[in-house]
């Protein structure tokens, strides 16, 4: 997986001379202020750009922008003009897809050996992206694949996500109390445990802010997985999509799990997402 980490950053950097070959992200999305230990962006490794792009455009929405050439071209996602996700292309050993969040830190490079020093392997180490920031990629103790970011222009207001967008991230951890451990001295994290859910949950917070959330991976064979949320208006209209799009249901909706409002399915690339009705 460490080649797919370098791509997603060098592809943003290699055509930084080139006008209109950038992908203008920080300039998008960003606003004046910061706000640590949220996930502010999101990355897709492809082993098939064709076919997830037209996942998500079917399924969301979504329009698909080429940024670059050959092997460094990258694609944005945007929903009605504004960038909500960037996509690579990687060819797994497994050939799967997989989405990687970007956790707001202060500082990358401090970040990113604390997370060293807690038993992360350092995928790509800090560096600086034209147009996005200072980003770097990282495998928890647990397996987890996530990476820590600075955006240039500020992160994006801490809003209630717009249909079709990114709503969260929760983290499947094969082992709770070290992912705990580890994300607290990494980012920051304080940690609430709630018994509103049918499986005991943590939610990850910074002071009074909600930033993710963990619980017991459901699948113990498989390494822990962060797992992203997109809200949507329509749950069984959102399933019949993407079964339609070449998607599979991983997880059906079960009125046991948050009231039956959210499905696992996983796009055609293998690449795990959650998609949920939420209307607090």
């Amino acid at each position: 997986m460490k080649k797919i980490f370098t791509l997603i950053a060098l592809a943003c950097m290699g055509y930084a001379c080139t006008p209109g070959a950038t992908p203008p992200i920080a300039s998008q999305i960003g606003e004046t202020n910061y706000t640590p230990g949220r996930v502010v962006w999101h990355d897709l490794a492809s082993p098939n750009p064709e076919a997830s792009a037209a996942f998500y455009e079917s399924v969301f929405g979504w329009t698909t922008v080429p940024y670059g050439e050959d092997e460094k071209m990258v694609w944005i996602f945007k929903k009605e003009d504004k960038p909500v996700a960037l996509m690579a292309y990687y060819q797994t050993e497994n050939n799967s897809g997989e989405w990687i969040g970007a956790i707001s830190v202060p500082d990358v490079s401090a970040s990113t050996q604390k997370a060293k020093n807690q038993g992360a392997k350092v995928l790509k180490k800090a560096m600086e992206v034209d147009n996005r920031g200072t980003i770097s990629f990282i495998q928890d103790p647990q397996g987890a694949h996530i990476s820590l970011v600075k955006l240039a222009n500020g992160d994006p207001e801490p809003t209630l996500a717009e249909i079709n967008t990114f709503l969260g991230q929760e983290l499947w951890s094969n082992d709770t109390d070290d992912s705990e451990s580890f994300y607290s001295n990494v980012v920051g994290y304080t940690s609430e445990e709630t018994d509103n859910q049918k499986v005991p949950y943590t939610i990850f917070k910074m002071g009074d802010l909600n930033c993710a959330g963990m619980l017991k991976n459901p699948a113990p064979t498989v390494r822990s997985h962060w797992v992203p949320y997109l809200r949507v208006a329509d749950l069984g209209e959102t399933i019949a999509k993407a079964t339609r799009a070449g998607g599979k249901v991983l997880i059906e909706p079960n009125p046991e799990i948050r009231n039956g409002n959210v499905a696992l399915l996983m796009d055609p690339t293998g690449a795990p997402l959650a998609v949920q009705v939420y209307n607090p």
